[in-house]
Formats: C-alpha cells, sequence, structure tokens
C-alpha cells in the first residue's frame, strides 16, 4: 500500500460508498438487545473497577480534600466565593453540600456520586460513538476507554477528583453533545432544549468546558439555518437556547449581586485572564498540562499521528489480506486473525507492563523510546489532537458544499466540541499518571475511533471483502484496540497501599501517611481552642474536616498563585483574627508550579515572614524510618507568646 492511496483513504473516509447511513436513523433504529447488553457491558465493567479499585483515589494531602471541606462548610452556613475560596462554578460544591444534607458528611457519599458520575459519562459516551455507525463493538470502545482511565489511583480520576467540577462537567458536557447531535438529526426543539440546559449547567461547573457548550449551541443554530434558511427556526432555536441558558445566568447574577463580578471572576476564578496567577505561575502550569508550542514537539507528534494512522491502514490491510486468501469467515476465525496481527504491540505491551514497574527494563526514557512508542501511537496517539483538528475541518469543509446532512452536521459538532475541550490538553491527551487529560480527552478518543473505523472500512472495500467479514474484521480490530488498553492503562491500587480509616470513611494512601495522619489529627484535637486557630499549609484541608476544626481564613489552601500579593495582608488578618496558636506546615512539593515548596519562601513571602517571625518550630511529625521518598513531614510551629509561657 502506497502513502499517497493511505493519504486519499483517510481524506476519504466520509464519502465511501456503502460504509455510511443516515445516522438518525441508524442511531434509532438498531436492534436494542445488542445494545442492552453493550450497555449492561459497560455498567459491569464500571463496577467490577469500582469493586478493585474501591478507597484506592485521590490524595488527601492536596486537591482532593479541598471536595470535601467546601461542601462540609457550606452546611455550616458558609456563602462560596465570600466565605470559602473556590475556583471553579458554584454547581459542584453545593450539589455535594445537598448529598451531605441527606446522606451526612461521609466519603463513600462522595464515592457513590463519583461512580455515577463514571457510568453516566461512560454510557453518554457510548450513546455519541453511535451516531457514527461504528457498529457495537465500535461504539463501545470510548466507553471503555473512559473506565480505564478513569479509576486510575491519583487525583485525576472520576470516582474521587481532584475536583468534582471537572467529572460533573466532563458528563454534563458529552450529555449537552449528546443531545445537540441528536437535534442535527431529528430537529426536535425539545432536543436544542435540552442541550442548552446542560450547557447552562456546564457552565455553573467549569468555565472551559462551558465555553465549549456555549459554541456547540451556537453552530447547531448556525448550521440548522445554513442548511434549511428558515428565519422562523432561526429565532426559535436561539429563543429556545436563551431559555435553556437561563438558570445558569440566573445563578450568577445572583452570585454578582450577592458579592460582585469582581470577588467571583478575578479573585476567586484564577485561570481568568488577567488575574495574578495567570500572568505567573500560569505560565509553568499550563505548558506542563499540555498546552504547548514548541515547533520540534509540535513536529514530533504530527510524526506521531502519521505512525499510528500507518499502523492502523498496515494492520487492517493485513487483516483483510489473510481473511481473503485464507477465506476465514466465521467469527473466532477472523477474531483470531485480528488479534495476531496486533502480536507486536500484545508483546511489547505485556513486557512494559511486566517489567516496567518492577524496574527491570531499566531507564524510563529507554522503556519510552522502545517500549511505548511504538505500542502508544496506535492505541492512543500523541497527536490525537491534530486528528480531531483534521476531522473538523473536513467536516466543516464538507458542511460548506451542498447539500448538506444531519451526519455531516454532527461531525463537524463533535469536532468543534472535542477541538475546545482537548485544547488545554493539546499535548498531554494520553492517559498519564500525572494528567488531568482523563476530562478532556474522551470526545478526542471518540474521533480516534472512528478514523481507525474508517480506514479499517477503506481496507475491506479496497479489496471486495463482503459486508458481514468486514464488519467482523471491524469489530475484531476495535476489541483488540479495547484490550490493549485495558492491558497498558489499567489502574493499579497498589500504588496507595495502606488503609486509613476515620470516622467519615476509609480510603488508602502511603503507608507513613497512614501512620501520621492520626497523629496530626489528634494533635489538632487536643490543641484547639476555638475550633479555628490551627492553621495547615499549604494543604490539605481534609485535615480540618477530620479533626473536626475549621481553616483559620477563607484561603484553606495556600497554593502558588491562589492568594495575590494584595491579597496577603487579607489573610494575614483572618488569621490573626481567630487566634491562631499553631501552624502546620508540610513538605509539600509544589515543583509544578516552579517552587520548592512554603517552607523555603517560595511564594506568598509577607505571609511567610509573618509566621516566622511569630512562631517558632516545636516539632514535625515525621519521617518514619523506611517511608517512600519523598518521606512526609510536617513541622509544628507554636506562636510565640505560647512558648515563653510554656
Amino acid at each position: 500500500m502506497s502513502v499517497t492511496s493511505m493519504t486519499e483513504a483517510v481524506a476519504d473516509f466520509a464519502n465511501a460508498p456503502g460504509s455510511q447511513k443516515p445516522s438518525g436513523a441508524s442511531h434509532e433504529s438498531q436492534s436494542t438487545a445488542p445494545l442492552w447488553i453493550a450497555r449492561a457491558v459497560i455498567v459491569s465493567v464500571a463496577g467490577a473497577l469500582a469493586w478493585y479499585t474501591w478507597g484506592h483515589w485521590g490524595d488527601f494531602q492536596i486537591d482532593n480534600g479541598r471536595e470535601l471541606y467546601v461542601p462540609a462548610e457550606i452546611l455550616k452556613g458558609k456563602l462560596l466565593f465570600r466565605d470559602l475560596w473556590y475556583m471553579y462554578g458554584p454547581l459542584a460544591p453545593y450539589l455535594n453540600a445537598l448529598l451531605f444534607r441527606i446522606f451526612g458528611v461521609h466519603l463513600t457519599v462522595l464515592y457513590v456520586f463519583g461512580l455515577a458520575l463514571t457510568i453516566g459519562t461512560a454510557v453518554v459516551t457510548f450513546e455519541i460513538a453511535r451516531f457514527f455507525n461504528l457498529g457495537i463493538v465500535g461504539s463501545t470502545v470510548p466507553a471503555l476507554f473512559l473506565l480505564v482511565e478513569a479509576f486510575y489511583p491519583f487525583i485525576y480520576n472520576f470516582v474521587f477528583p481532584y475536583s468534582y467540577a471537572a467529572a460533573l462537567a466532563a458528563f454534563l458536557g458529552l450529555a449537552c453533545l449528546y443531545f445537540a447531535l441528536r437535534h442535527a438529526s431529528s430537529l426536535r426543539t425539545l432536543h436544542l432544549g435540552l442541550a442548552a440546559l446542560l450547557g447552562g449547567l456546564v457552565i455553573l461547573t467549569k468555565q472551559e468546558i462551558g465555553f465549549a457548550c456555549l459554541v456547540l449551541l451556537g453552530f447547531e443554530i448556525a448550521a440548522s439555518y445554513l442548511l434549511r434558511r428558515s428565519m422562523s427556526e432561526l429565532l426559535r432555536n436561539i429563543a429556545v437556547c436563551f431559555a435553556g441558558l437561563l438558570p445558569a445566568l440566573a445563578g450568577y447574577a445572583w452570585f454578582v449581586r450577592k458579592l460582585s463580578a469582581k470577588v467571583i471572576f478575578f479573585e476567586n476564578w484564577i485561570s481568568t485572564p488577567g488575574t495574578y496567577f495567570m500572568r505567573t505561575f500560569a505560565k509553568i502550569t499550563m505548558p506542563l498540562q499540555g498546552f504547548r508550542f514548541v515547533p520540534s514537539e509540535l513536529l514530533e507528534a504530527m510524526e506521531f499521528t502519521l505512525l499510528g494512522v500507518t499502523l492502523w491502514a498496515l494492520v487492517a490491510c493485513v487483516v483483510v489480506s489473510a481473511v481473503k486468501k485464507l477465506g476465514l469467515s466465521s467469527r473466532l476465525s477472523i477474531a483470531v486473525a485480528a488479534f495476531a496481527s496486533l502480536s507486536p504491540m500484545w508483546a511489547s505491551a505485556l513486557v512494559f507492563v511486566i517489567l516496567f514497574p518492577l524496574g527491570v527494563v531499566g531507564d524510563p526514557g529507554w522503556a519510552t523510546r522502545f517500549l511505548l512508542v511504538p505500542l502508544i501511537q496506535g492505541i492512543c496517539p500523541k497527536g490525537i489532537f491534530f486528528l480531531v483538528l483534521f476531522f473538523t475541518i473536513h467536516a466543516l469543509w464538507k458542511l460548506r458544499r451542498p447539500p448538506g446532512s444531519a451526519l455531516v452536521v454532527q461531525e463537524a459538532g463533535l469536532g468543534i466540541y472535542a477541538s475546545l475541550v482537548a485544547v488545554r490538553q493539546m499535548m498531554e491527551l494520553q492517559p498519564t499518571v500525572v494528567k488531568c487529560s482523563v476530562f478532556f480527552n474522551v470526545p478526542a478518543f471518540v474521533i480516534f475511533v472512528i478514523l481507525v473505523y474508517r480506514i479499517i472500512r477503506w481496507a475491506c472495500r479496497s479489496r471486495s471483502l463482503d459486508t458481514r467479514r468486514s464488519d467482523l474484521v471491524a469489530g475484531s480490530l476495535l476489541a483488540a484496540e479495547a484490550g490493549l488498553l485495558f492491558l497498558l492503562f489499567f489502574p493499579k491500587p497498589q500504588m496507595l497501599p495502606t488503609q486509613l480509616a476515620t470516622e467519615y470513611g476509609s480510603f488508602y494512601t502511603r503507608s507513613d501517611v497512614a501512620t501520621l495522619f492520626p497523629q496530626i489529627i489528634s494533635f489538632m484535637k487536643a490543641h484547639t481552642r476555638n475550633g479555628k486557630d490551627i492553621l495547615v499549609l499549604p494543604e490539605p484541608p481534609s485535615l480540618y474536616v477530620f479533626a473536626g476544626m475549621e481553616a483559620p481564613s477563607r484561603w484553606y489552601s495556600l497554593v502558588p498563585g491562589y492568594l495575590a500579593p494584595e491579597q496577603e495582608q487579607e489573610f494575614i488578618n483572618e488569621v490573626a483574627s481567630n487566634q491562631v496558636r499553631y501552624v502546620l506546615i508540610a513538605n509539600r512539593n509544589l515543583t509544578e508550579y516552579g517552587v520548592r515548596g512554603f517552607l523555603n519562601d517560595g511564594y506568598n513571602h509577607s505571609v511567610y515572614r509573618w509566621i516566622m517571625e511569630n512562631y517558632v518550630k516545636v516539632g514535625q511529625f515525621g519521617p518514619l524510618a523506611a517511608a517512600p521518598y519523598p518521606p512526609y513531614i510536617v513541622w509544628v510551629f507554636e506562636k510565640k507568646e505560647l512558648e515563653r509561657y510554656h
């Protein structure tokens, strides 16, 4: 197969005869039994992964503690943004506070809520994929991709994430996309209204995903008008969308009236352009998260993208040729041929999964170069964002040429949403331990599966394979893709090996943290006088909940960029007014912000100097013998007047 023919195949992925059907009819007319089996498989896999990883999520030393602390404080009558600093929309913390009011303040409440979001997001992803005629297996693969990365034992998971705003917005955003795609084929006002209502809820949850929903709704309105040229329909659609967005507008209007736009959008939302965080630490964090425009890296990502596409084209051609020459026709024989064609990827995955965690492979750079790179490009290419851009531009190009169709509008809508959601992590959309791509890469992966499926169908057509065997080849290869995803990215709960039981529920963490946390909680309970007189820096607010206390300031965490220099005196005044007797400072590594830690005077210098002038170190928790590196340490500083009194 020449490069030219392969390029033509990719460019012609939506125009091949016999491979596409009207999407609206396809989505509604598939046999219900296989659909419900697929949905049951998705729910069952989610349940199995939840059981296997239960409690092995998050990190109570950092962001996850906020997800417990903030809704618990809302129940005490505190107002978000005024009494509690918060960088996202208000929906998630108030929803969690409602759940706490109904079921009690407990980690299990958050776990079950997160699991519901996980299952809901996976099912909606499956329903979205169905619009694009991928077959049952192909439509299931993106949902399984979400599940295999959704339970990872770090802060970037769906069950107990660094922010429930991210998980909730991902679910609501995909639901908004689903109804927008349904409107493209059905033209029912109800579907557009539901998409607008869900988009409004996303705006109340997380800003960048809310923006993507707004653009998607605008595109859906514009595309409907351009295809049908009906002014009455245009005005009706605009009115419906405005009505759907009214709850979000009313919610923010209430907060702005109660507080001010400056308090919400600049003092709390640190990602708003022009804030102190965006002027300083965002220059470090955003490139680390994937928003980079390094020419050499862009070129490498494009090369990896071509490698991934070429790999699938070659594999598809090999399988189809084997099926033709050997006369294979049974489901089992074609599946065996498909899985065998991917044997190099299976072998690489097995070697990497078995040897790398044990340290046998050696240097991570060597392992990545010779094992992971060839494997990952076929499973989830580094340049997947470029595939999304290609898909979107191609769909928009087709849309401008009459006659338009619902399928083209759906392709463009999916591409626009996926591009806007994924852009902040454009170079880091692969599931890894340290990236939050799990909340942003699923729409992009749906597009990747669509392109892979259409490449496979092209290979089948080019060799005149009959429809039945073509369906079996496509389903088998995509099933193998799902298997490789699970093999490579399967969650490893042993990363958090030790259980820690609290009165608010149990969770797993590092062994030294599990030993020291109860000691710190006991210290806080024994030494507080007013429930607000112990300051923990830089995190976690979870300790305040476990100790039955409140943070002495509305800034319950002090991470680089959260507190602007002009706000430091306000923070100091709040701490002083609550008569803080002890300051606990953890050795939290803050290299992702370009600083070593708070205790090294890396940031918020006025606060640091005030603490050093008014408090004296009197002890510490940790490090424990044989603790993993870096060991967990918390230094105890006592107010100087108290120290002199003792």
